[in-house]
């Protein structure tokens, strides 16, 4: 910002680039996971958005920066769809919540490390250098997902047994016209909506608000910033952990969903408005680690919901209308965010409003999201 001269206000919407593109390709990736699986379409969505990191040093202006983090975006939104699908296939519904959650862990691990590894980056070789390595590290990864996603049928999915068993039955693709007919659907991308907004100031202003609001150094602010990404892996590994326990423990899979995920934005408000009026360093990172631990727990047992709710053939499209409901919250995040600081100054007010956008989350889920049933107990679409 200082570097280029670059307003909060119009760094909210550089940094908003990635979910407007973000948000204009879910629709289309839904149907294209549907069509050509997992494998191929998140491959190739690693490898746009590897390069998108690689070249947005060459950007010079807002509007170069803002281009590079929607190319970056556009290659993002094969991941939700995509793991949905993954997930469908290869995991029982005892398991998913906890699937789930490690699959998100992987970007809440990336998150903690690569804060405190940006910083130092930043501080000793120029704030070109986390974007270099950062899409280098991507595009490995990619190599690593071509190479161990297995080929095989998953169990208990062979096509020879299928095959054998019983006939070809061809299955109609449900029109998302269908999905946003019920109440639950929207109950869904409402929660989702708030949780991606106050995770989305987390991962675009915190570093700043650190260095705005509590005058820390650079290498202070990353070691500070990785703190609530450390407690959002274990919010995340135990919250799919807690919820699938729950289930097998005789708890309703209604009760388990639903309380693990209001429950843990009302608790998200609580830290982050508790945060916002800190008077010391040390419980301000505290409470917002505690905020990014509780908002994360609800992480699993929400996006195992278009995988519950959802007929086989309807996975795609409820998790990617899900994603879309919750970007939009990740896309007003930012904007919201720097308009706010432009205006007071300081983050308190944007800290404030993030935490209401929690509780809002909580409350769609609680009263929009109808009965979370068995396995036999869907959503009954019109093909």
């Amino acid at each position: 910002m200082t570097l280029y001269s670059i307003s909060p206000e119009a760094m909210g919407f550089v940094l908003s680039g990635y979910t407007w593109s973000y948000l204009a390709g879910l629709p289309l990736i839904g149907i294209l996971v549907g069509r050509f699986g997992p494998l191929l379409v998140m491959g190739i969505g690693s490898i746009v958005w590897g390069v998108a990191t690689l070249a947005l040093p060459l950007a010079t202006t807002a509007v170069g920066f803002f281009l590079m983090r929607a190319l970056f975006g556009f290659g993002h939104c094969m991941m939700i769809p995509a793991g949905a699908v993954s997930i469908r296939d290869w995991v029982g519904s005892h398991q998913r919540a906890l699937a789930v959650g490690l699959i998100f862990t992987g970007g809440t691990i990336g998150l903690a490390v690569g804060s405190p590894s940006a910083a130092f980056l930043l501080e000793n070789l120029g704030w070109e250098y986390p974007f270099y390595v950062g899409g280098a590290l991507s595009l490995l990864f990619t190599l690593l997902w071509f190479t161990l996603y297995p080929r095989e049928a998953p169990p208990g999915r062979s096509p020879s047994l299928e095959e054998e068993s019983e006939p070809k039955v061809k299955k109609s693709r449900v029109p998302w016209l269908s999905l946003l007919r019920h109440r639950t659907t929207w109950g869904m991308a409402f929660s989702q909506m708030g949780y991606l907004y106050v995770y989305f100031l987390f991962i675009t202003w915190i570093f700043a608000h650190l260095i705005i609001d509590w005058e820390m150094e650079t290498w202070e602010a990353g070691m500070a910033a990785s703190v609530p990404f450390w407690m959002g892996i274990a919010g995340t590994i135990g919250g799919g952990w807690v919820a699938d326990y729950l289930i097998r423990s005789g708890v309703s899979k209604n009760t388990a969903r639903k309380g693990m995920i209001a429950g843990g934005l009302m608790g998200a408000t609580l830290f982050l408005v508790a945060a916002a009026y800190a008077t010391q360093i040390w419980l301000a990172v505290t409470l917002l680690g505690l905020c990014m631990g509780s908002l994360r727990m609800t992480t699993a047992s929400s996006n195992s919901l278009s995988i519950d709710l959802a007929p086989e053939n309807a996975v795609a499209a409820l998790a990617s209308i899900q994603s879309v409901g919750g970007n939009i919250g990740g896309l007003m995040a930012p904007i919201l965010t720097g308009y706010i600081l432009g205006a007071t100054g300081s983050f308190v007010g944007a800290l404030v409003f993030a935490g209401a956008m929690a509780a809002f989350s909580a409350c769609s889920m609680l009263f929009l999201v109808g009965h979370i049933g068995e396995e036999g107990d869907r959503m009954v679409l019109e093909s």
